[in-house]
């Protein structure tokens, strides 16, 4: 009689344990990188084109000391540094002073549209994930035939710190 008095309860234990629903799995921690209606020269952005949307998403590596070409995108885009920094020069046009801001790793650019600028880099490389809104068989980047005008003068602010249009 003891012996069963013991063992019921056990068994019971066990089976409630047993049965019981999982633990529930750790909730994902979401943190808004960028959310934006304008690009970092605070312009509003365009309405997106006709066709079939695309989205291009495009790892760029820009070794040190180094400077991409003046170029202009004609889609709307967003720029993740991953590592280093990098600086953004926006080229003057007519009556339009040019600007330059700086940005580092673990942080987001929202980029310019059907502006000409470049990126350069200073001491070290930067690796950038760029995510592109465009059309199917759309281009993303236009390089500028234009001569370039001299990059702005000074150091370049960090871009998160530029005052937004209204």
């Amino acid at each position: 009689m003891p012996r069963r008095s013991i063992i019921l309860p056990l068994l019971t234990a066990t089976l409630l344990v047993a049965g019981a629903p999982p633990g529930h799995a750790a909730t994902a921690d979401t943190q808004v990188l960028l959310k934006t209606t304008r690009s970092w020269d605070g312009k509003p952005y365009p309405a997106y084109g006709r066709g079939q949307p695309q989205v291009t998403v495009l790892r760029i590596r820009i070794p040190a000391h180094s400077a991409l070409g003046w170029h202009h995108h004609p889609v709307i885009n967003a720029a993740y540094v991953q590592e280093g920094s990098i600086t953004v020069e926006k080229r003057g046009e007519g009556d339009e002073p040019g600007a330059s801001c700086s940005i580092g790793a673990g942080e987001v650019l929202p980029e310019l549209v059907d502006q000409v600028h470049r990126g350069r880099t200073d001491a070290e490389p930067v690796t950038l994930i760029v995510f592109y809104a465009g059309t199917e068989g759309g281009e993303i980047t236009v390089p500028d035939v234009l001569p370039a005008a001299g990059p702005p003068s000074g150091p370049a602010p960090p871009c998160r710190d530029l005052p937004k249009r209204p």
